[in-house]
């Protein structure tokens, strides 16, 4: 009977999106140069393996565990060799990074269980196992969610860790790997204090309205942290802080017994200095 209905879904906002995305491809490009361009590939690279590569097979059942640690793998190697290339210190900053990655998994798999962790805390999570017809491991999801969230604060401190050692072994080249070790670690303290604040903040920020919820509900504070909700986020900060504590002194032994033992020419070092310091 030619009635037109129109449904208001939400507002256009790709247009604006696509111009905030091109300023900051603008900006990471005109500072970083080449050096930027192979970031932003690795960034898009890793986006691509967590929607085409982690969801399809955490949605087909896979031990979320298992899967979340090889495309941690993989998020990583891509990270790395794409924006500093194959070098010894980038080869040194994955295998530090990785084998922390794995200690960290595994604890957080423990303290998952150990906590009973559900899952449950979010409703996105209450949604997707609505959808998904309950067949999904929820609690596995929260442990993939924090291996995966880890890992761009883990790749940073270590590449800066290697290339610290590096470094020093090129300034000093009578300096033994056990001195080589002392001085990194001294740099890598500092780092991590930074970095540990860094985490805590970023995953605080994500749940402001959380906390301002519970604030404003009157609930007893120690009531509260014992919500799972609460209680995830802060496993979350606990897990990425021990993962960062434990990827410095890896990478840095890693590095001293490597760049200890040889000549560190010109060559095989920066082309860039430190890559965000």
């Amino acid at each position: 009977d030619d009635t037109e209905y129109l449904t208001f879904k939400d507002i256009e906002r790709r247009p604006q999106l696509f111009w905030m995305l091109i300023l900051m491809v603008v900006l990471v490009i005109g500072f970083s140069g080449w050096q930027g361009m192979r970031a932003l590939m690795s960034l898009a690279l890793s986006i691509f393996a967590i929607i085409f590569l982690l969801v399809p097979a955490l949605l087909a059942g896979y031990e979320p565990a298992l899967v979340s640690l090889v495309i941690a793998g993989v998020i990583l190697a891509s990270s790395l060799f794409l924006t500093h290339g194959f070098k010894p210190r980038v080869w040194i900053a994955f295998i530090g990074t990785f084998s922390a990655v794995g200690v960290t998994c595994v604890l957080a798999w423990l303290s998952v269980d150990w906590l009973r962790l559900t899952g449950f805390g979010s409703d996105a999570s209450v949604y997707l196992n609505f959808s998904t017809g309950g067949t999904l491991d929820i609690a596995g999801l929260l442990l993939g969610s924090i291996i995966i969230g880890l890992l761009g604060v883990l790749d940073d401190v270590s590449i800066t860790q290697a290339s610290v050692v590096q470094e020093l072994r090129r300034a000093n080249p009578e300096l033994t790997p056990f001195e080589l070790y002392k001085r990194a670690i001294n740099v890598g303290r500092d780092h991590v204090g930074s970095l540990v604040n860094t985490l805590a903040l970023a995953y605080l920020g994500t749940a402001l309205p959380l906390v301002m919820f519970y604030s404003r509900a009157n609930a007893d504070f120690w009531q509260s942290v014992n919500q799972e909700v609460i209680a995830s986020e802060i496993l979350r900060i606990i897990i990425g802080s021990i993962g960062l504590i434990l990827a410095v002194p890896f990478t840095t032994a890693v590095a001293a017994r490597y760049f200890g033992k040889r000549e560190v020419g010109a060559d095989d070092g920066h082309e860039h200095g430190h890559h965000h310091h």
